[in-house]
Order: C-alpha cells, then sequence, then structure tokens
C-alpha cells in the first residue's frame, strides 16, 4: 500500500540526506513536488533509509530491520499488562496474533515506528505515576516525543498518561513537564518539515480535509466504519465481554444505536444485505464491548483503559479514513480492560478461554493473510506478464499506484501523468497496466481502439480486505467500504493489459 511512497522519500535521503523532499513524485496521478505532499514526521523515511542500506533493497530484511522495534512495542504491551493483570499473557497474544496488527504492523510504515515508541512511552508513564520514577518520568516523555516525530497520530499517548497520572495522584506542574516534553516531538517534527521545504503539520491537516471533502468521509460512514471495524478486528473480545453478561438494556440500547447507523437511510451508495449484517453485528459488538467495559467494578486500570479508547476512538474519526493500522491502537485497552474485569468477575476457566480466543484469532488472521498476499504477490506478477506481453521496442505503462507502482518502476514501465498527456502520451503498440483495486487511476479522455485483456486474481477463500465497489470491504481504508473484511468470492484483483491500436 503506502510503502512505496516512504520508499521513495527513503531513496531520496541516500542520495541526499540534507535535501530529504527535494524531488518529484507521482503519486496522485502527476508528479508533484515532494515537498507538498509529505505529511509524514522524519524518524520513519531516515530508519527507512539505513534498513535499506542494510539490506540492500531486499523485501524481507528492510522489514526485518525494524524487528527490534516491534519487541519493543510486544514487550511493553506485556509489561504494560503485567501492572494491571494477573495472567497478561493471553491478552497480549490475542491482540498480537489479530489482522489489526499482524497484517498491518510488520509493514515499514509509520505506525509500526510509532507502536514500537508509543507502547514504551505509555508503559514508563504508569511506571512513573505508580512509583514517582523521576527517571521512569523522563523516558517515557522523550519516547512520547519520538513516537510524535514518526506519526502525528501518537497524540494518543498523550491523554491516557495524564488522566492515569491524575488518578495517582501526580500534580499538575509534573504533567506540564511530561506533556512539554513529549510536545518537542511535534516541533521538532515541524521544524523538519520547514527546512525541508514542506508545510509538515499543515500537509497532514490539509489531507484530512481534502478527504472531508469526499463522500465516504460523512460522518455516519465514520462511525459506521469506527465501530464496525473495532468489532470486526477484535471478535475475541466480544466473546470474552458476552462472558460478563452484558445488561439487557446495554444490549437494547447497542441494537438500537447500530440498528440506525445501519439503516438505509445513511447509505451512500448501494449495500449489499450480507455488509449491512456485518456492519450491524460488528458494530454491536464495539458497541457491546464499550458498554461492559463502563459498567459495574472498574479495576485499578480503569481510568488508563478508558482515557487510551477514548482518545485513539477521537484521533481516528478525525483522522482523514478509518483503517485497520490505527484501530488497532485502540484494541489493547479494549482487551486489557475486559480481561481486568473478567478475572474480577469471571475468573474460572479463564486460560481455556484465552487459548480458544488466542487460537481462533490467529487462525482467522492466517485466513485472512493468505488472501492478502494473494494481492501482493499479483502486484509483483503484473510486472513480470506486462514484460512477457509487450512487443519489441514498446513501452510499458501503468495507471494506478501502491505496490503496482513500486514492481513495474522497478522493471522500468512508465507511470501515466495527468499534466503531461495522461492516456496520450501512450503510443499505438505499448502496453499500459490498469489495476481496479486501486486509487487515483487515470481513465481515457477519449475512445481509443485498442486491444485489451482482462486477468482476474482468484482466492479460495471467501474473505476480502479491499472491495470491488460492490462489497463494503476496506481494511486498508475506510474510502473503500465500512467494514474491516468482508465475506466474498469477488476476484482479489483485476489486471487490464490495454495496447493501443
Amino acid at each position: 500500500m503506502d510503502e512505496p511512497f516512504f520508499l521513495a522519500v527513503a531513496r531520496q535521503i541516500l542520495r541526499d540526506p540534507a535535501h530529504p523532499l527535494s524531488f518529484a513524485f507521482n503519486w496522485y496521478g502527476w508528479a508533484q513536488p515532494m515537498a507538498e505532499i509529505n505529511n509524514t514526521p522524519p524518524v520513519l523515511p531516515y530508519l527507512l533509509a539505513g534498513a535499506l542500506k542494510i539490506s540492500g533493497g531486499g523485501e524481507f530484511w528492510t522489514r526485518a530491520c525494524f524487528f527490534p522495534l516491534d519487541l519493543a512495542a510486544a514487550w511493553s504491551l506485556l509489561a504494560l499488562a503485567s501492572r494491571f493483570l494477573k495472567k497478561p499473557l493471553w491478552p497480549v497474544l490475542i491482540v498480537l496474533a489479530g489482522p489489526a496488527w499482524a497484517l498491518n504492523l510488520h509493514h515499514a510504515m509509520a505506525e509500526r515506528v510509532m507502536a514500537g515508541f508509543a507502547f514504551p512511552a505509555l508503559w514508563l508513564a504508569v511506571v512513573a505515576a505508580d512509583e514517582a520514577d523521576a527517571r521512569a518520568f523522563l523516558v517515557s516523555a522523550v519516547l512520547a516525543a519520538l513516537a510524535l516525530l514518526s506519526k502525528y497520530n501518537a497524540l494518543f499517548v498523550i491523554a491516557p498518561a495524564l488522566v492515569y497520572g491524575r488518578s495517582r495522584g501526580t500534580s499538575w506542574m509534573r504533567l506540564a513537564v511530561w506533556c512539554a516534553v513529549a510536545s518537542t516531538g511535534i516541533v521538532l517534527a515541524q521544524a523538519w518539515n520547514l527546512s525541508a521545504g514542506a508545510s509538515g503539520v499543515g500537509a497532514a491537516w490539509g489531507a484530512s480535509s481534502q478527504a472531508a471533502a469526499m463522500a465516504w468521509s460523512a460522518p455516519s460512514h465514520r462511525l459506521r466504519a469506527l465501530l464496525a471495524f473495532s468489532g470486526g478486528l477484535a471478535l475475541p473480545w466480544i466473546y470474552l465481554s458476552v462472558r460478563l453478561e452484558p445488561s439487557r438494556r446495554g444490549l437494547f440500547a447497542s441494537a438500537f444505536l447500530c440498528a440506525v447507523l445501519f439503516g438505509p437511510w445513511l447509505d451512500l451508495a448501494a449495500v449489499r444485505p450480507i455488509d449491512r449484517l456485518a456492519g450491524f453485528l460488528f458494530a454491536w459488538g464495539a458497541c457491546v464491548s464499550a458498554w461492559t467495559l463502563s459498567r459495574g467494578t472498574r479495576g485499578r486500570g480503569f481510568p488508563l483503559w478508558a482515557s487510551w479508547a477514548a482518545s485513539v476512538a477521537v484521533l481516528q474519526l478525525l483522522y482523514w479514513a478509518v483503517m485497520a493500522r490505527f484501530v488497532a491502537f485502540l484494541l489493547p485497552p479494549l482487551a486489557f480492560g475486559l480481561w481486568e474485569r473478567l478475572e474480577d468477575e469471571s475468573p474460572k476457566r479463564l486460560d481455556a478461554a484465552g487459548r480458544a480466543c488466542f487460537a481462533a484469532a490467529a487462525a482467522f488472521c492466517a485466513a485472512l493473510a493468505l488472501v492478502d498476499r494473494a494481492y501482493a504477490d499479483a502486484q509483483r506478477s503484473a510486472a513480470a506478464v506486462a514484460a512477457a506481453r509487450v512487443r519489441p521496442g514498446a513501452a510499458i505503462w501503468f495507471s494506478g499506484h501502491w505496490g503496482l507502482q513500486e514492481y513495474l518502476l522497478a522493471a522500468g514501465a512508465r507511470q501515466l501523468d495527468a499534466r503531461t498527456g495522461g492516456w496520450d502520451s501512450v503510443r499505438a503498440g505499448d502496453l499500459v497496466v490498469v489495476a481496479e483495486r486501486n486509487t487515483n487511476r487515470l481513465d481515457p479522455a477519449r475512445p481509443r481502439l485498442s486491444n485489451a485483456s482482462v486477468v482476474d486474481v482468484q482466492s479460495a477463500i471467501p474473505l476480502r480486505l479491499l472491495g470491488d465497489g460492490k462489497d463494503e470491504a476496506g481494511f486498508y481504508s475506510s474510502g473503500m467500504g465500512f467494514l474491516p473484511w468482508a465475506l466474498s468470492t469477488a476476484p482479489v484483483e483485476t489486471f487490464t493489459f490495454v495496447s493501443p491500436l
């Protein structure tokens, strides 16, 4: 998905580290200065440049260079859960095994780096509040600053750190100092962007403002997606929340809210009945889990879990799109809060439930991963197919971005550019590759006689993470649909190979 965008900046850093954004890049259908479209702080591109230097550009080893950050994030979640839970391993494993984490946070993207700093920052903030540890307090603030230097969405760490600190009696002055140190991440990121000729935070805000003009960015669609993504990516937690026997009032109130939200009167386009039902059930499960977590006995960790979940939810609603890679940060507080309640109120056979939920999460994630891999492999194979089909001396062109862009550019293909002729740049005999599951594609401005062949990429597993325009699968962005995944047998990808005559 977005990796090619960050790889382009990292490669520029290898060429000229002092001018990381001084080049043009085609990401929206035409080439434009990277300084105008970059909305990510500097930590990721410089780390990625180092990873490329070490790995030589190989996909596996480039991603493997970030594994220490994965360990830091996972270990910090376990250390954090251990401060509140008697048996913390199962809820942590279930979070890590789920698709929100396992299919997203191995990518060389900003959320992965953010997790490696943000979760240790939260853990040390709790240690500092519990033990009045000045060193943990300072290191936590520095790590929070590094998280913000990785992704502006790391703002979510501020609310839980402040709320939990106050619940443990930390002074306002001390918390103000923590915020001041953490906020240096935004200040330094903005300074870097300005020095590189970019607008920094303004670019991120501009991206959200542009998205707000899209039909799929309607508040009702965002709320649908937030609830459906939360429930659809946290199915084991819905099961565990039901074990806490939520009240009838909570069940009916949640059902009524979701019935209104997923009614046809709020549709932006035609919605399949199975997608409407799935959205209702996922959202209902998320609402029941939230209701259950907020009612009854509140454990010592409740201020942390509640403020953490609320912070991520608000930021996700304000972000340009709901996506699994940010909803992943909402799932740990939900998981730990429910598990804390279960240990207090329903401790019997908790280990058995943990094992069953972990197995279910891992199996479900594996099924989605196989479908996702089929999609990724299709982008790679498109370059080889195009090279085999193009006539000697003719050029290969493509319309689209993401992985397709990465592999076809590496194979010597050219990218259609709306400002330099678009399809009119293609000569007779050239070959154009068009991927259906892609964004910002350029369509021909006028009919043109051509030979065209269509190739469908199939998967026998009836789960889809990217919609075909008829279903609501939108795992990577709610711009494609309000579900994180959908039941469907549609092609995983459809390529059209066009050769004008």
